[in-house]
């Protein structure tokens, strides 16, 4: 028994050392507490400026209300969801970390942490979110050291004050005005009850976007207002009857937009998260709000019009038609519009940089330059739009159709890419290889990683908006790489810069290569599939592509002037088909080529015309489309084309031999 006692007896001995020696070795780190914890809880703003100095959104910063103008039905709920023996304890509820540490034991981790209030406080005023058990003693013992200095009172202020809400709502007065339209003494037990769960997960508990999971929370602490006798437990049923009546969206200040989202991911990737959630940081962007809204309205208004001529959706299915649109500045990389959405309050999912979408017939450029490139192909070379059947192995093969399952037998190469003919580019990539393909659309800055398959050559694996509009501006550069950005640069305050945009331009590919494909790409609008922009009054020199996925799940217009290049995707979330409703499926040409050219025309129309820099080793000719004969002159049926001198020269010789013939 003695030998138990004094085991027992060291091992309290150890313990107590032990916890001795870790006090001593981390109580240096503990944080200076301020004399008032409203110098710490009232961060100022970070603001997010667009690339003319226009101040476009804030975010962060805090409306500081003093307790006595916070709702008692507040204080209440949010005792009652995140620490309900908050005025019994001394910064740490032991009771609760016990059940944590436990809880987290039998379910592996990923149980409830069980922080009180002033642990909480003490995580957003000074510690980062990583979850190591330093940073996690740390801030209990910080915790602790606030509780001796300050009281009850102000340490509920504080945490009142400082924690996230969503939707850019920093502290319970802003974040009261955003979901309720009302000051925080005004809120009443079931909108507190709301608000007070939020803190929780702000993103999944957003009541805008996922009212049914903010309420099932709100219930949950309700019941737990009415078990701590802070509400009558008679009326827990009613208060959970009550409507939740949030502010409309029209009415809504400091909202989220796309541009501002990507704006602070990018920064928070770039110097971290606590300067932009406390540090009143300055974000100086590329976004043109000009053009952005030039963007946003024609997303808008396109979607809305092509929507009035779909098919309904079957029963049951509530999605709405979704568009995204990027438009990046040719010589600097810049982005200076970007909408991931039709509507950011209705889903703030960002699809110009996140969403995975089939480019179809846009990604055809990026195989005709591989051909060009190879050097046994021109832009008048003629080719045989037929029926094909290529070997994928031993086993399989491919059957490549056209879109209007018809073939026009031969053409010239320029032709071939301006009516899109899926036969001559699934040619053209079983002759280049698919794996010479994905290396150039790399280089040409495709990010995602890319499978060498012949479907390949018509779009057949997804990529986001934001990387298509990147390769058509290296294409319009000549074949020079920039980085696309949207932070150019982050200062502190004072004014001190924490980081600054530099990068500096790489040519990948022969100018002459390149233009060649230009010049083949402005047949697309002036005589192919994109002539709709030119119906629509689009008049500016330009290159482009059409796009659209099989089953007409996607619809892409990408194109460029030499100073402006602008994508514009349009499709269902969930990949639904859109069928119009005569029975034919949107396009390319009819879906997204519309709101491109509405975009374009309002964002060209100060910008001086200007041909793309032609090479010094190109001119321009004439051809007969169709037999590829070339002409130095223009003559009736034929169409421009620019060619290597050396290239256009064997032609002509060959024509010359021929009529004397």
């Amino acid at each position: 028994m003695k030998k138990i006692l004094y085991l027992l007896c060291g091992l309290v001995f150890i313990f107590i050392l032990t916890g001795f020696i870790t006090f001593l070795s981390l109580v240096s780190q503990i944080p200076r507490l301020p004399d008032d914890l409203r110098l710490l809880a009232s961060s100022p703003t970070t603001e997010i400026y667009g690339r003319n100095g226009d101040l476009i959104s804030t975010s962060g910063g805090r409306d500081y209300v003093s307790l006595n103008r916070i709702s008692s039905n507040f204080q209440k709920a949010v005792i009652a969801a995140e620490d309900k023996r908050f005025h019994k304890h001394r910064g740490v509820d032991h009771i609760a970390t016990f059940r944590a540490f436990l809880q987290n034991i039998i379910r592996f981790g990923g149980a409830p942490g069980g922080s009180s209030i002033t642990q909480q406080l003490s995580k957003n005023l000074f510690f980062s979110l990583d979850r190591s058990w330093k940073r996690k003693l740390l801030e209990a013992m910080a915790a602790m050291a606030i509780e001796d200095r300050f009281t009850k009172d102000e340490i509920l202020e504080a945490y009142c004050n400082l924690v996230p809400f969503g939707q850019y709502s920093y502290g319970i007065e802003r974040a009261s005005r955003t979901y309720f339209g009302k000051h925080a003494s005004e809120l009443d037990v079931h909108e507190a009850a709301l608000l007070a769960g939020l803190p929780n997960a702000p993103s999944r508990l957003n009541p805008f976007r996922h009212l049914d999971r903010a309420k099932g929370r709100q219930q949950i602490i309700i019941r737990r207002m009415a078990a701590l006798n802070l509400v009558r437990p008679n009326d827990v049923d009613s208060l959970i009857a009550l409507p939740i009546k949030l502010t409309d969206k029209t009415r809504r200040k400091g909202g989220g937009s796309y541009e501002v989202d990507y704006a602070l991911e990018l920064t928070r990737k770039a110097v971290g998260s606590d300067p932009v959630n406390y540090g009143g940081v300055r974000i100086n962007t590329s976004i043109d709000t000009r053009l952005q809204n030039f963007a946003q309205r024609a997303i808008t208004s396109g979607l809305d019009k092509l929507e009035e001529k779909l098919k309904p959706l079957k029963k049951g299915k509530e999605s709405r038609l979704e568009g995204a649109l990027v438009a990046i500045d040719v010589g600097t990389g810049q982005i200076v519009a970007l909408v991931g959405g039709r509507d950011y309050a209705a889903s703030p999912y960002n699809r110009a940089v996140k969403a995975l979408r089939q480019p179809g017939s846009s990604f055809k450029p990026i195989v005709y330059l591989t051909a060009l490139e190879k050097g046994e192909f021109n832009p008048a070379t003629l080719v045989t739009d037929k029926p094909i059947v290529l070997q994928i192995d031993k086993k399989r093969t491919w059957k490549p159709h056209n879109f209007d399952n018809k073939y026009q037998g031969k053409m010239t190469l320029k032709l071939a890419l301006m009516r899109s003919r899926n036969s001559v580019a699934a040619q053209l990539i079983e002759k280049v290889r698919p794996q010479r393909v994905v290396k150039n659309a790399y280089a040409l800055g495709i990010t995602t990683k890319l499978e060498p398959h012949l479907s390949l050559c018509l779009g057949a694996q997804g990529l986001t908006p934001l990387e298509i509009t990147n390769v058509y501006a290296t294409l319009a550069r000549g074949g020079t790489a920039l980085e696309p950005h949207l932070v150019r640069r982050i200062e502190r305050p004072g004014g001190e810069i924490m980081y600054e945009h530099l990068t500096a331009g790489e040519s990948r590919f022969a100018p002459e290569t390149v233009y060649q494909l230009l010049d083949m790409m402005t047949g697309v609008l002036d005589g192919g599939t994109g002539s709709i922009v030119r119906r629509k009054g689009f008049k500016g020199i330009a290159i482009g592509k059409t796009g659209t996925s099989s089953g007409f799940r996607d619809s892409w217009f990408i194109g460029a002037t030499p100073y402006l290049v602008t994508a514009v995707w349009v499709g269902y979330d969930d990949n639904h088909p859109m069928k119009l409703e005569k029975g034919s499926g949107v396009t390319g040409a009819s879906g997204a080529a519309p709101i491109w050219a509405d975009f374009m025309i309002n964002a060209t129309a100060y910008e001086p015309s200007r041909e793309f820099p032609r090479p010094s080793r190109i001119r321009r000719y004439y051809i007969e489309p169709v037999k590829g004969v070339i002409s130095q002159e223009p003559k009736s049926g034929y169409i421009p084309i620019a060619m290597l001198i050396r290239d256009a020269e064997k032609l002509l010789t060959k024509a010359k031999r021929d009529s004397v013939k």
